[in-house]
């Protein structure tokens, strides 16, 4: 009895010692292969970061390109000097940034989608980068109308393969962000079931299970937050390159008609209040969301963007144009619209930029049907355009132009009221001339 005592304790005490060691073995395995997993996903996320951050910065790079190359195309003397410089001194930073692609593809897959991508991206932006120097080259060119169908042929399309190759390159990366996530996700289930496990053999194995479990857990979550802020960190970067460069853009169409860039400032100011005033009447409650008053406020300095094809000689003109000299001024509204979808089309909110197009190509409608360019009337105009032909022709009347001395706040306010029903829309003049107050003081 005594011996089949002793043989069962020590039977017990084997299963115990064997218990015991099967749960620091697996604890020992789980830490092991735990830190290795999340080794191989910091790596990986690191890469996929280095991966995007490039793309990120490429285009703005781009955007920044764009901008010096239409101020050195549309600038003469030191002005075009100091383009000049601004523009080399970019094509130097894509070049270097398109040298590092190149050191990255190495580190990636051979055959890989994301090297593929890299080397069309890398292959269109040095063909952008050629063609942009050729259009250079046409800029003692007279006619425009040359250099603007060399643009749509050839620089254009490529500018819109280099979005897609980026957009798609975030899109791949995002989805390894996703797989890597998943692929954790369920070694983390895998390594739990272990855990429990090694609790039925050993209370101390669970333990530390739980321990090394929740530390795991830990760093997950604090890497999920740090992923979330860094795609939301990337979204402002590229929402204020956008932004910038619209401005700068703008800035320069005002520029080149002897305006200094407080135009698109003041009429922008004025689309503002009319929306803010109409929102506390309750006016077109159905469209006057908050989005939709930041996107017409963020879009207004847009609405002039299609003089930029109109030549310096119409635009700067001090007497009165000829009935051939305003048919060309009157093509910059559709040339707007168009030059805003081929701005932000595929990169922006589609109804931000629909709001930014709508407003370019209609904000020189009347209510009474006889404005241009494509003779809307009444509510067929976009509120956005109504509301944005308002603020343009106020600032127009008050401000001195090289054609015309300005009118005083009265009279321009008294010319608005005038034409409520036949160039605005009556509504629009009537929460203006609520603000005017507001206006003067301001202005």
């Amino acid at each position: 009895m005594i011996c089949m005592k002793k043989r069962a304790s020590l039977y017990t005490l084997s299963i115990i010692i064997l218990a015991e060691l099967i749960g620091l073995s697996v604890i020992m395995y789980l830490r092991y292969h735990i830190d290795r997993q999340t080794q191989l996903f910091k790596v990986i996320i690191e890469q996929i970061f280095e991966i995007e951050d490039d793309a990120q910065q490429l285009r703005g790079l781009l955007y920044k390109y764009e901008y010096h190359m239409a101020s050195e195309l549309y600038s003469y003397g030191t002005a075009s000097m100091e383009a000049q410089k601004n523009l080399t001194r970019t094509e130097l930073e894509i070049r270097n940034q398109i040298i590092k692609h190149g050191q990255l593809m190495q580190r990636l897959p051979k055959g890989s989608e994301q090297a593929s991508l890299f080397r069309t991206l890398n292959d269109d932006v040095l063909n952008y980068l050629n063609y942009n120097a050729v259009l250079l080259s046409m800029k003692g060119i007279e006619n425009r109308d040359e250099i603007k169908q060399f643009t749509d042929a050839f620089i254009l399309p490529l500018m819109q393969r280099v979005n897609s190759s980026i957009d798609a390159l975030l899109v791949i990366t995002k989805s390894h962000i996703a797989n890597s996530q998943q692929e954790l996700s369920v070694h983390l289930i895998r390594s739990r079931i272990i855990c429990i496990g090694a609790l039925l053999l050993m209370v101390i194995s669970i333990i530390l299970s739980i321990a090394y479990s929740h530390k795991t857990l830990s760093e997950l979550e604090s890497n999920n937050k740090f992923l979330e802020f860094k795609s939301e960190l990337n979204r402002i970067r590229i929402s204020e390159i956008q932004n910038n460069t619209i401005m700068g853009i703008a800035e320069l169409v005002e520029s080149r008609s002897g305006e200094t860039g407080q135009h698109i400032k003041r009429t922008s100011n004025l689309v503002h209040r009319i929306l803010m005033c109409a929102k506390k009447h309750n006016k077109w409650h159905d469209i006057l969301t908050d989005e939709y008053i930041d996107f017409v406020t963020r879009a207004a300095p847009m609405h002039d963007l299609g003089k930029i094809v109109i030549s310096d000689t119409i635009l700067n003109k001090p007497g009165k144009l000829t009935n051939d000299e305003f048919d060309i001024m009157k093509t910059h509204a559709a040339e707007g619209g168009k030059i805003v979808y081929e701005i932000l089309g595929g990169v922006e909110n589609m109804r931000y930029v629909e709001i930014a197009a709508d407003i370019a190509n209609y904000h020189h409608e009347k209510w009474n049907g006889k404005g241009y360019p494509c003779g809307k009337k009444g509510t067929e105009i976009p509120l956005c355009a109504r509301i944005m032909a308002v603020a343009d022709v106020f600032d127009a009347l008050v401000s001195k132009r090289c054609y015309k001395l300005p009118m005083s706040y009265d009279e321009a306010f008294a010319l608005i009221q005038s034409e409520a029903g036949e160039h605005f829309d009556p509504e629009v003049v009537e929460l203006f001339l609520e603000i005017k107050d507001e206006i003067k003081e301001e202005f």
